[in-house]
C-alpha cells in the first residue's frame, strides 16, 4: 500500500514538474504580459493528463500552475486564481471530451477529433483565459484597457496547445511500439529529410526576404498529408508538432511568412495555422486508419463466405454443423454467422402431410 502511494506520489510529482518546465518554456515567449504568452504547452499536458490518467491528478496541475506563475508575476493571491482557471480549464475539457466525443479514444474517429477540436480547444479554454485575465486585472497586474488584447492572446495560446500538443500525447500514450515494416524505415527517413527540407524553406530564411509575404506554409501540407496516409495517427501527430516547433523558431527569427506586426501578432497568425493543420492532419490519418479497418473487415467477410464454399461438416444425426471456433451449432445459426441470410420458420408440403394428414382428405 505504501509503495503504490509513493509511486502515485512520484507520478504527480513529474507531472507537475513537466507543466513548471513547459510553462517556463511558454512564458518566455510572453510580450503583451508577463502572464500571457502566445504559445501555452501546458493546456495540452493538462488536458492528456485528465484524460489518461482521470480527474485525481488534479493536484499536480494546480501545484504546477502556480509555482509558474507565482514566479514570474503578480502576486500569490492571483497566481491561485490563474492556477485554479488553468486546472479548471483541463477538467472541463476532459469533461466535456468524455461525455460528448470518445474520451481518451477522441482521436479515433473523425468525428471525435473535430468534437474534441470544438470542445477542448475552443470551449473549455475559455475558462482559462477569462478567469486568468479577471485575476490579473482585479489584482492591479493588468489594466481594463488591455483585458481584450491579453484575452485573445491568453485563449489562443491555450487553444494551441490543446490542438497541438495534446493529440500529440494522447496518440503516443495509445501506441507506444514502433510497428513500421522495414520497407517502410527509407521511406520514413526521406520523409523526416523532406519535412526538415520543407520547414527550412518555408520557415528558416532560405529564400529572400521578399518571399515572406508569399503563402508558402501551405507548402508543408502535402508532406503532413503523406505522413498521414502512409503511417499513422501518431506520426502525424509528431510530425505537426515538429513543424510547429520549427516554424515557431523562424517566426522568432523573423522568417517564415507569419513575421510580419509585432512578435505577439506572428505567434497567434502562427498558432492558428499550426493548431488548424494539426487538426486535419490527425483527422485525415483518423479517415486512412477506418478505411484500412474496413478493408480488413471486408476481407474477413470474403474470407467468412468462402468457407461456405469448401468442405464442411455436419452430424448425420442432429444434422449441426461445426463452426469456425470447432463449436457445433446448428445449421440457420451458422449460415447467419457467415451470411446476410434472414430464415422463416413453416413445414415442407411432405412434413405437414406427416404431422397434419387431418388437413389433407384422402
Amino acid at each position: 500500500m505504501r509503495a503504490r502511494l509513493l509511486a502515485l506520489l512520484a507520478k504527480l510529482a513529474i507531472l507537475a514538474a513537466a507543466y513548471v518546465v513547459a510553462g517556463k518554456l511558454g512564458l518566455k515567449l510572453a510580450f503583451v504580459h508577463a502572464s500571457a504568452t502566445a504559445v501555452w504547452p501546458p493546456t495540452g499536458i493538462a488536458l492528456a493528463a485528465f484524460l489518461v490518467r482521470g480527474y485525481h491528478v488534479w493536484p499536480s496541475i494546480l501545484l504546477g500552475a502556480f509555482l509558474v506563475n507565482v514566479t514570474t508575476a503578480g502576486s500569490v493571491a492571483t497566481s491561485m486564481g490563474i492556477a485554479a482557471g488553468n486546472t479548471l480549464e483541463g477538467v472541463v475539457g476532459a469533461y466535456l471530451v468524455n461525455r460528448f466525443a470518445n474520451g481518451p479514444r477522441a482521436l479515433g474517429r473523425p468525428r471525435d477529433i473535430f468534437k474534441f477540436a470544438l470542445l477542448a480547444g475552443i470551449v473549455s479554454t475559455t475558462v482559462s483565459a477569462t478567469i486568468g485575465v479577471t485575476s490579473l486585472t482585479l489584482g492591479g497586474f493588468a489594466n481594463w484597457a488591455t483585458y481584450g488584447s491579453i484575452w485573445w492572446t491568453w485563449w489562443l495560446g491555450d487553444a494551441a496547445g490543446a490542438l497541438i500538443v495534446a493529440p500529440l500525447l494522447l496518440v503516443w500514450s495509445a501506441n507506444r511500439r514502433w510497428r513500421w515494416p522495414r520497407d517502410q524505415g527509407w521511406e520514413a527517413l526521406l520523409l523526416v529529410l523532406s519535412l526538415l527540407l520543407v520547414g527550412q524553406v518555408v520557415f528558416g530564411g532560405w529564400l529572400p526576404i521578399g518571399a515572406n509575404n508569399s503563402p508558402l506554409e501551405f507548402l508543408c501540407i502535402p508532406f503532413l498529408v503523406w505522413v498521414a496516409f502512409r503511417f499513422g495517427q501518431r506520426e502525424a501527430a509528431t510530425a505537426s508538432a515538429a513543424l510547429s516547433g520549427l516554424a515557431l523558431w523562424g517566426t522568432l527569427h523573423g522568417f517564415g511568412p507569419f513575421a510580419r506586426g509585432t512578435p505577439n501578432e506572428s505567434l497567434l497568425l502562427l498558432q492558428a495555422f499550426m493548431g488548424t493543420i494539426s487538426v486535419t492532419t490527425v483527422a485525415v490519418a483518423a479517415v486512412v486508419a477506418e478505411r484500412r479497418a474496413a478493408e480488413k473487415q471486408q476481407e474477413g467477410l470474403i474470407d467468412s463466405l468462402k468457407t461456405l464454399r469448401g468442405l464442411l461438416r455436419i452430424c448425420s444425426y442432429c444434422n449441426k454443423i461445426r463452426n469456425d471456433q470447432g463449436a457445433w451449432v446448428r445449421l440457420e445459426a451458422y449460415i447467419q454467422e457467415h451470411s446476410e441470410a434472414k430464415f422463416t420458420h413453416g413445414l415442407c408440403p411432405e412434413c405437414a402431410r406427416q404431422h397434419y394428414p387431418q388437413l389433407y382428405p384422402r
